[in-house]
């Protein structure tokens, strides 16, 4: 508290400034990662537009402006950072050529790095030929200390990139194993952390020089733990978050009883030695380990955890779930949201706000007037973690971990070339955004799906088929495809009074793929098979 004296009168006043909460939807598309990253003033920039590309937001979650880029090639907005004032660091991919990984040809993919100022507006960009792997997408970027830029490829994109601020090459490892990068963080000093997803290494986290070189890469709870995120402390210390356990499973199949996976906190050294771990149980759902959890220091210099429940039974999203302990991993507050059980939500990235409430985005699945199904969200709690409305406690159990370090070696293919990027900046009109407490998510009536509405041909399918309908569509009709971990990767608009739509998915990985069609009269599931 600060005492102010105004002529012969004293006030009291607060130097805090409170929180405001909100809940919004937005019926627009959203980047890779649809991370978040707050501005002077407390506005907020996030990959969000109509087509691929950026928003500027007010703190109550109101678009201040938009703009978005039209590409045969780019991919996408991933990761938006600061690189300096008025100068943000973007991370995407530019599909561009043909690759044969062995298994026949697919599209080149290559990891584009770019810069842009608050407005949106891109002043260069580059993509880069990598010496190996055919699918390297940038989903991240940080700015390191000495004015240089990485990015890094999160899912089974493995490789790591850094340019200068010219955007040329610094170094560039392409990993020859099997998995992705969950993060890269530098230490103070110059190095930088990597945690690290691959085969059954179980949670892998690498200190790398400032060149990319290994200095040491130890690998824990083994052999189905996961490594998310992490905290970097001022003593060359840092805080991991990740899952004790991991499944893939088509996500129509019931979970294995014996499934119970924790979400842990873990502080290592700057050796990778383990201090402490702690374990957090979310009995009755289980963690959906398919989202990746999230950690941010906040305000009063303790910790804010994101993290996704799921549905009891099933692989697949249910609730947010936000937790802040303090320095040692207990809890001080954890807090979940849902009302109607019509409504699922996954979770993507958390931010920390300096006015000490706690933003974050995702994307949720129901029946909505007005909204594509697979809505993206961004919700802003107060600085105790309130939801303005549907708000949820929701206790964990904590238990001590006891993880073992295994070192190993990380092997790789080195070097890139940059090439020219483009992209063309588009003015669109504004896309429309929903109050979740007033006017959606609290009276949209559920609406039951009917089975056996549409069927699919050929499949197996080398990756083209055929959705057939039982009855020509109707207007506002539409499908969506998931993956088999619930990720959406497209929604089109089927075509008025057609009985069929041809879907392409040859560019995907072999695998399982779920359409989901909803039209006026309900929503109904097939499953696809691409070999």
């Amino acid at each position: 508290m600060k005492l102010w004296l105004v002529g012969a009168a004293s006030v009291l006043c607060s130097n805090l400034i409170h929180a405001q909460s909100f809940e919004r939807l937005y019926n627009a598309g959203t980047s890779f990662i649809f991370n978040l990253t707050e501005l002077p003033g407390g506005n907020i920039l996030t990959g969000l537009g109509l087509a691929r590309g950026i928003s500027r937001l007010d703190p109550a979650g109101h678009v201040l402006q938009t703009q978005s880029y039209w590409s045969d090639t780019l991919l996408g907005i991933g990761g938006i950072r600061r690189f300096d004032v008025n100068d943000f660091a973007f991370a995407s991919g530019y599909r561009k050529d043909i690759c044969d990984p062995g298994t026949g040809p697919i599209p080149n993919r290559y990891p584009v790095i770019g810069r842009m100022d608050s407005l949106g507006n891109i002043s260069s960009m580059r993509h880069y030929e990598l010496n190996a792997g055919c699918s390297n997408v940038g989903a991240d970027v940080i700015k390191t200390a000495d004015g240089g830029i990485v990015t890094w490829g999160y899912t089974q994109d493995f490789f790591a990139l850094k340019v200068d601020g010219d955007l040329e090459p610094i170094w560039a490892r392409t990993f020859d194993h099997h998995g992705g990068i969950q993060f890269i963080k530098e230490l103070p000093g110059g190095d930088l952390l990597a945690g690290i997803n691959m085969d059954t290494a179980g949670a892998v986290v690498a200190r790398l020089d400032a060149n990319g070189g290994g200095l040491w890469c130890k690998s824990y709870i083994r052999p189905e733990g996961m490594v998310h995120d992490a905290v970097i402390e001022s003593d060359d210390s840092f805080i991991v978050t990740g899952y004790t356990d991991s499944i893939h499973l088509d996500l129509f199949e019931p979970l294995p009883p014996d499934f119970h996976p924790k979400l842990f906190m873990m502080k290592l050294d700057g050796e990778g030695e383990v201090q402490w771990c702690r374990g957090y149980e979310a009995e009755p759902n289980p963690w959906y380990t398919t989202r990746r959890s999230r950690i941010e220091r906040t305000v009063d210099g303790n910790y804010a955890i994101l993290a996704n429940l799921g549905q009891e039974e099933m692989d697949f999203f249910y609730r947010p779930f936000l937790m802040k302990t303090d320095l040692n991993g207990d809890t001080l507050w954890t807090r979940s949201f849902g009302g109607s059980e019509d409504y699922i939500y996954e979770t993507f990235d958390l931010l920390a706000h300096s006015d000490e409430g706690f933003v974050f985005t995702g994307s949720m699945m129901g029946e909505l007037p007005g909204l594509l199904l697979g809505a993206p969200y961004i919700f802003k709690t107060d600085s105790e973690g309130h939801f303005p409305c549907l708000d949820i406690s929701y206790p964990v159990t904590i238990s001590e971990l006891f993880p073992v370090d295994s070192s190993f070696t990380l092997t790789s293919v080195d070097g890139a070339i940059a090439r020219p990027a483009f992209a063309r900046d588009t003015v669109l009109d504004p896309f429309t955004v929903y109050d979740g407490c007033t006017n959606v998510l609290l009276k949209v009536p559920h609406v039951s799906g009917k089975p056996q509405r549409m069927s699919v041909y050929p499949n197996p399918t080398p990756g083209r088929f055929t959705v057939e309908f039982q009855d020509p569509l109707v207007k506002d009709s539409y499908y969506s495809v998931y993956d088999a971990m619930g990720k959406l990767l497209f929604q089109r608009a089927a075509a008025h009074g057609q009985k069929t739509e041809e879907v392409d998915l040859t560019g995907y990985s072999k695998g399982t793929y779920v359409i989901r069609f909803t039209d006026k009269e309900g929503t109904c599931y097939e499953r696809v098979v691409v070999e």
